[in-house]
């Protein structure tokens, strides 16, 4: 009856072996291919790293091109006002010439017939004044619009000098927080690898777990059948009763 027990504990043990070891084996290929979605998510994550670090450089370069644009356009600022300066002596100067033409033609009139030669040149030289303060202040006018193109376009290239300055501050931001995304993706990784080692060499205890169960329980019934020959072999013999042992030494 023990020997049925034992046989009976056994099977189940190695039934249950063998399920536990189907069970082990389906987990440990569910483990290995979480381990290798996980690397290769590590791998797209370094490789989002490295496309936000670089997009991060760019972006720097590209501050740094606005910052030397907003300096020229600075000196050109500089240079309209120092033309406008000179456009505002050239007017100057268009006036007192114009004055000086009207004095030599009063003086040219008041000399009569001797002064008419002269009274041309000073018409003339009017002439050449008012075209040259025309000319001047149409110059100014230009140099003005350009000043305040400029002073707008200054004020443009600040806002995206600003906006590149925060975008690149973001950028910053962001490529250290990739690291540490990458950094603990890998750990994880690092992490599911042992996790698999461990299913592993568990996988494989469950296995010789199973077999030797089987041989248990193969050996269990190899002895309840022996018990049950034995139990027949000694029922064929009957002892007389009152017989004396010594009658059998």
């Amino acid at each position: 009856s023990g020997s049925d027990q034992v046989s009976t504990s056994a099977q189940a043990l190695a039934q249950g072996a063998t399920e536990q070891a189907s069970s082990v084996e389906e987990l440990s290929a569910t483990i290995a291919d979480i381990a290798e979605n996980a690397q290769k998510t590590a791998q797209a994550t370094r490789e989002a790293g490295q496309f936000v670090e670089q997009a991060g450089a760019q972006l720097g370069i590209s501050v740094g091109y606005v910052k030397n644009l907003n300096q020229a356009m600075e000196r050109i600022s500089g240079s309209s006002q120092e033309i406008s300066k000179i456009i505002a002596a050239i007017e100057n100067i268009a006036f007192q010439t114009n004055i000086l033409a009207l004095n030599a033609a009063v003086e040219a009139a008041r000399a009569g017939t001797a002064g008419k030669g002269f009274a041309v040149v000073a018409d003339e030289v009017r002439n050449l004044a008012n075209k040259s303060d025309e000319a001047a202040k149409a110059t100014k006018d230009l140099i003005e619009g350009s000043i305040a193109a400029v002073a707008e376009g200054s004020d443009v290239v600040n806002k995206v000098t600003e906006a590149l300055e925060r975008t690149s501050e973001s950028a910053g931001g962001v490529t250290a927080k990739m690291s540490i995304v990458v950094e603990e993706v890998e750990s994880q990784t690092v992490s599911i690898s042992q996790i698999t080692e461990g299913i592993d060499q568990i996988s494989g205890v469950v296995q010789n777990n199973s077999a030797t169960s089987e041989q248990s329980a193969a050996a269990s019934e190899e002895l309840s059948s022996q018990a049950s020959l034995l139990k027949t072999l000694v029922a064929s013999f009957r002892l007389k009763q009152g017989a004396n042992m010594g009658n059998y030494m």
